[in-house]
């Protein structure tokens, strides 16, 4: 199976993000867009996996959930990463300390169960769409959006199973992990 972990989002965060997805959709000619379903922060992605490589990562989030205490990610922007002609928009976060040390530690975890180390910088942003062709410049539809600073509590952990059902992609919680209750 193929997976990652991941921060899940309440429903209305969902709502929140599909509602600004969709003024990108307005102003995009052709791309591949997240179902609303599907929106979440990747922590790490991890790919295909055996059974017994699940319960290491079971293992894993166990510890680094051990003692974490909740806390708040609010949204930022809207950001891009260019694909030759095509973008991946997305919106990004404040930075936050909590978050970042959550990724840190996941990532020594990771590598203390021989995972590679992620090579690439933490950048963490909810993807909206991939291999969008945009019908005008990406600054002036940044521009046009309003990010609210829309706050959502962290409180847990998932492994995510990536997989198609009826052809279309979908994300399922396979193991999800509580924080502390304390904020």
């Amino acid at each position: 199976m193929r997976v990652f972990l991941a921060i899940e989002f309440t429903e209305e965060v969902k709502e929140y993000l599909y509602k600004i997805q969709q003024i990108v959709k307005n102003h995009s000619s052709a791309g591949n867009f997240t179902s609303k379903e599907n929106f979440h922060l990747t922590l790490r992605f991890i790919g295909e996996v055996k059974e017994h490589e699940l319960n290491k990562l079971k293992e894993i989030i166990n510890y680094i959930s051990l003692n974490r205490e909740i806390f708040q990610i609010v949204f930022k922007e809207l950001g891009e990463f260019p694909r030759k002609n095509k973008k991946i928009i997305w919106i990004g976060l404040q930075q936050n300390k909590e978050l970042d040390l959550l990724y840190s530690n996941l990532e020594d975890r990771l590598e203390f169960y021989e995972y590679p180390k992620e090579e690439r910088k933490f950048v963490p942003h909810i993807t909206l769409g991939r291999e969008i062709i945009l019908t005008e410049e990406f600054n002036n539809i940044k521009n046009s959006i309003e990010i609210d600073k829309v706050k959502m509590t962290v409180n847990k952990i998932s492994i995510m199973e990536s997989t198609r059902k009826n052809g279309q992609l979908t994300y399922i919680p396979i193991y999800v992990k509580q924080f502390n209750s304390k904020c």
